[in-house]
């Protein structure tokens, strides 16, 4: 994990001009956060007075000692909350007071013009339920933040069937997580977080959050993704990992296995039965066609079979290589393949992608500074 600053030094704010994006107010910033206190600090830092609201949802057992938070905005809300993720979770639905919401990770960075692109196109398309922009993964190297993009696929991807079945098919084959990091209408994310929040029945299959996530949204309207550059994805970090966690486990073995029947069984008819008190439906109906989103999926993941055999025979050897000498064979093949952020940031540009190059250029700065 990289050192972000020393605690006797907080780091500087962002020099952003808030002023000319004042429908940020009508944004809230939702970062849940264990374990990583110094990322926590470099968002909070980043977005302090800026006019969007952020709840940083901090599931460490120790809190962030009151001194290191000392001069941040009115805006930054930090909540102590030692509790599973789903908890904290369902608490952030009583913390949201505004007319939009969206996922922040601790160690991840949005540009805030895109933000309110995202904004402008919920407004001026009233049948939409959540919008997001393109995406560049980074990853620090020695000689700088190098860059490749993410998720090529949402180039164009909107999901704009008229039937809640339609959406939901659609959003699962070809699969894109196009909501789960989009700005959306906070009443279509609480309810959508509802389900994800249910804490009656663990499931130990990591993603299954984000798939409940996904279809909740589709079934409640319409998503787009603009070409906007929005999202620059830490690629350094690994994922945080809890008690039970598994990530090795894949959805189609979790849905076969017998060890996981109950989970399984409470997935789809907890799922179905939240969907259908949003608008009324019957919920065998609304059961019928989530088993149908969920097929269609199963059909998409096996036409990457091939792609993802690869991938687990490539892990399952990289597990006997040593951790130092894995990460040294990773930024071998990254200072290969990837570019300095700016340079793609052009390209982009050329390809019909916006880039608010001087905001990008300050966080580049604001990451440096703070790496």
């Amino acid at each position: 994990m990289h050192i972000l600053w020393s605690s006797e030094k907080e780091p500087d704010m962002v020099n952003i001009d808030w002023d000319e994006m004042s429908n940020l107010s009508e944004l809230t910033l939702i970062v849940p956060t264990y374990n990583r206190k110094d990322y926590a600090l470099r968002q909070m830092c980043f977005w302090s007075d800026s006019p969007a609201t952020m709840h940083v949802l901090d599931g460490t057992n120790r809190f962030i000692d009151k001194e290191r938070l000392r001069g941040l905005g009115k805006n930054i809300h930090y909540h102590h909350m030692p509790y599973s993720t789903q908890e904290r979770l369902g608490k952030a639905i009583d913390l949201i007071d505004t007319e939009y919401v969206m996922f922040l990770c601790d160690d991840e960075f949005y540009i805030p013009s895109s933000l309110c692109h995202c904004i402008e196109t919920l407004k001026a398309r009233k049948e939409l339920v959540a919008c997001m922009g393109r995406c560049l993964g980074f990853y620090f190297l020695p000689s700088g933040i190098v860059v490749k993009p993410m998720y090529v696929e949402m180039k164009g991807h909107r999901i704009e069937a008229e039937t809640t079945r339609e959406r939901m098919i659609a959003q699962m084959n070809p699969y894109v997580s196009s909501t789960f990091f989009s700005v959306m209408h906070s009443d279509v994310w609480k309810r959508s977080i509802g389900i994800v929040a249910e804490e009656k029945h663990a499931i130990t299959l990591v993603y299954a959050n984000e798939l409940q996530f996904e279809l909740a949204t589709c079934y409640q309207g319409k998503s787009v993704v603009i070409e906007d550059l929005m999202w620059l994805r830490n690629m350094y970090n690994k994922p945080i990992n809890f008690k039970g966690h598994n990530r090795k486990l894949q959805f189609d073995e979790w849905l076969k296995d017998p060890r996981y029947v109950d989970e399984v069984s409470f997935f789809y008819e907890n799922t179905a039965s939240e969907l259908a008190k949003i608008d009324g439906a019957e919920k065998e109906t609304v059961l019928a066609d989530f088993k149908s989103s969920v097929e269609a999926y199963l059909y998409y993941c096996k036409k990457r079979h091939l792609i993802v055999t690869v991938a687990t025979l490539k892990n399952q050897i990289m597990q006997f290589v040593p951790e130092r000498l894995k990460m040294q064979m990773q930024s071998a093949r990254i200072s290969r393949t990837w570019k300095p952020i700016m340079e793609c940031a052009e390209t982009m540009q050329k390809e019909g992608v916006n880039v608010d190059i001087r905001q990008l250029k300050e966080i580049v700065k604001y990451m440096g500074e703070h790496k």
